[in-house]
């Protein structure tokens, strides 16, 4: 679990893993599970705790630091005017997209500083709405409901309904990457179910669903599966990570599983099962920025940078990344994206 108590400088290659919502808690209370050994948008929590933690993180940024840890935040303060802060959540994916965005203002000509004090939303949203942070890469239906209070189903999540929130605030939303990490059922490719959730009506009676056991009771998993596709299996096998459920996958332990549709355990041997009754929310990628960092440092180059990064990210290539981070850490991996031309042209 992520310490929600603490903010704490974490090496960029470093990742610990993304929390994931599984499953659609929405702004409620949520048992977050640790991703990629669990996986991708960081949890949500109830909103009347962001006030807290943003207490949290200024005491913590001046007393529960060492005076290391408190030079490093203090000086991403101080230097608003010297360069672009682009901060990230505490974990791999969130760090590797940092990273991209990073090193694309730096082509730009942009002075860049990576803030490497990381955590959930709860600490890094108001860091950001507190000057800390000029750019974090977020997730359009969780940062919806989080600048919205509400379910991530209340209203589509896009991007013109998250700019309406979040320009009052002085934040705005860059253009949105076609990447998105979203929760995903799957099966071996040699199964023969699918290619739609709706294909499995008849047969999901046979079958085994594997996921985390928050699954069991959430709006966008099991409940949301019986409520929108009418599909109620045979045994429901709770499972402690995404490793183990493709693991389990393999195995014959169960039939479909729970996964995220940029976790690196998403193999070429499972298929994805197709939501075609939008189940799931819009998760994709998208740049949250300071108003007053775009004007410091130009709307246009700031944007064309950033919106180039978003624009060449494929829901497969960031998938492609994250499974690179794992051996090579999230710096290396995106820096050998870049280098391979993918913002040639």
């Amino acid at each position: 679990m992520t310490g929600y108590g603490m903010l704490r400088p974490v090496p960029r290659w470093a990742g610990r893993f993304p929390l994931h919502p599984v499953i659609g808690v929405g702004h409620g209370p949520l048992r977050s599970i640790l991703l990629w050994e669990t996986r991708a948008m960081c949890g949500r929590r109830r909103s009347n705790r962001v006030a807290a933690l943003a207490v949290v993180l200024c005491v913590v940024v001046s007393c529960g630091q060492s005076d290391g840890d408190r030079q490093e935040v203090s000086t991403a303060v101080d230097d608003a005017t010297a360069a672009f802060r682009v901060g990230m959540f505490d974990f791999a994916e969130s760090n590797v997209l940092a990273e991209l965005y990073a090193a694309a203002l730096e082509r730009a000509g942009v002075p860049v500083r990576r803030v490497s004090v990381s955590g959930p939303r709860e600490i890094m949203a108001p860091a950001l709405l507190q000057d800390q942070v000029d750019l974090l890469p977020e997730y359009l239906g969780t940062a919806t409901s989080y600048y919205g209070h509400a379910q991530p189903d209340a209203a589509p999540a896009t991007v013109e309904r998250l700019r309406s929130l979040l320009e009052p605030r002085g934040l705005t939303a860059l253009t949105p990457s076609t990447a998105e990490n979203t929760n995903v059922f799957v099966a071996l490719a040699t199964s023969g179910l699918g290619p739609r959730l709706s294909d499995l009506t008849t047969v999901a009676p046979d079958l085994r669903l594997g996921a985390l056991a928050e699954c069991r009771d959430r709006p966008l998993c099991l409940v949301g599966l019986a409520s929108t596709y009418g599909l109620r299996f045979a045994e429901f096998v709770p499972q402690p990570s995404v490793s183990i459920t493709a693991e389990a996958l393999r195995r014959d332990e169960i039939d479909v599983g729970l996964m995220f549709s940029t976790n690196p355990h998403l193999t070429e041997e499972f298929v994805v099962l197709q939501d075609n009754e939008d189940l799931q929310p819009a998760e994709n990628v998208v740049p949250v920025v300071r108003l007053d960092a775009l004007d410091r440092w130009g709307t246009n180059r700031v944007s064309a940078a950033v919106d180039a990064v978003s624009s060449a990210l494929s829901t497969e290539q960031l998938r492609s990344l994250n499974r690179r981070a794992l051996d090579d850490g999230p710096a290396v991996a995106a820096q050998e994206w870049l280098a391979e031309g993918a913002l040639a042209g």
